[in-house]
């Protein structure tokens, strides 16, 4: 995994450029590490645990996942999910987005959610939501940034480590796409 100290200048200065690809089987390990980062810091996700790829492939839409390099080590991903499985809602996904812990604050986020907004405008898809812990700031500011409104707060939703959580709802709608 790529070291980076944000504090230092002189590393922000030097900082190689941010690639964007899709991401593949081969990318997991990386993925995951930054997944299970997000997950143990409780902001992120109600996951408590990392799925195989298999489970997480199944669940996620191909072509609509990303990864973000920095001299070839994977730094930050981002992908969408459908909301539902009827046929009516087939151009509303759901997305997250992770970064790793030493690449948070460089731009990562905000250039893998916003390429994944241009792809999935390109597919077709229509609405982008999601859910985020009110604590998670970082989150909230990225897709407010990216255009993406809060549409309420949806108060106990589900327990994470045996506490009930709320999540702001937010969801962005393509003014191409549908």
């Amino acid at each position: 995994m790529l070291e980076l100290d944000v504090r230092r200048t002189d590393t922000l200065a030097a900082l190689p450029a941010v690639e964007l690809r899709p991401m593949r089987p081969d990318d997991w390990p990386a993925v995951t590490e930054i997944y299970w980062d997000g997950m143990r810091d409780g902001l992120a996700t109600f996951e408590t645990q990392v799925p195989t790829w298999e489970d997480w492939d199944a669940g996620h839409l191909r072509g609509q996942r990303l990864v973000a390099t920095v001299l070839g080590d994977v730094v930050g991903w981002a992908a969408l999910s459908p909301a539902s499985h009827r046929r009516c809602y087939a151009g509303v996904t759901e997305n997250s987005v992770y970064v790793a812990r030493e690449a948070r604050r460089l731009g990562v986020g905000r250039k893998l959610l916003g390429a994944l907004i241009a792809r999935s405008e390109a597919a077709g898809i229509w609405m982008i939501q999601t859910s985020i812990f009110p604590e998670n700031r970082a989150s909230l500011a990225l897709h407010q940034t990216c255009g993406f409104r809060i549409v309420g707060m949806r108060e106990r939703i589900a327990k994470r480590d045996g506490v009930w959580r709320d999540t702001i709802f937010l969801e962005r709608r393509s003014a191409v796409a549908g």
